[in-house]
């Protein structure tokens, strides 16, 4: 064998050895650099889509409509029952108001909404205090209300809680596209108005809520446990 055929072999035994190595290294490297390895990337737990975020929020709004509704008619007989019947006929116009605007209402009608039954939780409250007795008649109306009172405010908690989740993922989503269709172009306008009247408008019914369910149970009516009416805005 002439001597460049030899070195020749040896050469290209030497490469055939060193190449699957050579491959195995840059196949690892490759893995640690920018846009190495696979193309498919995992997507973080607990992200959601605009389209997400806007059904999620259209269907919270919708269920603090019809909570607000069903407290402005307790409101009403409660205060039917303990003579207010000047703010019982408010209540259930309100409740009236708010059948008709259902998922569509807005900060301005929440706004009004928590006033009229601020005021009237405040006479109500007003007239239990200065109540001596209770006859048999309001202390029954009053147990029978304030059962159906107390899980409605925790369906409020719930819906707000859902609420309070959806302002606080906008701010990680940016600006939604015509792909992410027209519902979530609204949500995008009506989160950030709505929502915080929601989360407000829900933290004072609470308040006001579990301070007159409470003082119904000092005056000798059967109420509900109030522990879990618990929301932090």
């Amino acid at each position: 064998m002439k001597k460049t055929q030899f070195i020749t072999a040896i050469l290209i035994f030497i490469f055939t050895a060193a190449a699957p190595l050579a491959s195995a290294q840059f196949s690892g490297l490759k893995d640690k650099l920018p846009g190495g390895g696979s193309k498919t990337t995992e997507t973080p737990v607990g992200s959601q889509s605009w389209k997400q975020v806007a059904s999620n929020f259209q269907t919270a709004r919708a269920d603090i409509a019809r909570e607000l509704q069903v407290q402005a008619l307790l409101s009403a007989d409660i205060a039917d029952t303990l003579g207010l019947q000047s703010e019982a006929s408010v209540m259930r116009a309100e409740a009236d108001k708010i059948e008709k605007k259902g998922d569509a209402l807005g900060s301005s009608d929440l706004g009004a909404i928590g006033e009229k039954s601020a005021s009237t939780n405040d006479l109500i409250r007003e007239k239990l205090s200065s109540a001596e007795d209770l006859t048999a008649e309001q202390t029954a109306a009053l147990g029978k209300a304030a059962a159906k009172y107390v899980p409605s405010l925790l369906s409020n908690i719930a819906a707000a809680i859902v609420v309070k989740d959806a302002i606080s993922a906008i701010s990680d989503l940016g600006t939604p596209g015509f792909k992410d269709g027209k519902s979530a172009i609204s949500a995008a306008t009506n989160i950030p108005k709505v929502g915080p009247a929601i989360v407000k408008l829900t933290a004072n019914s609470i308040k006001q809520g579990s301070q007159m369910i409470s003082l119904m149970n000092t005056k000798g009516v059967a109420t509900p446990n109030t522990d879990e009416l618990a929301f932090d805005m």
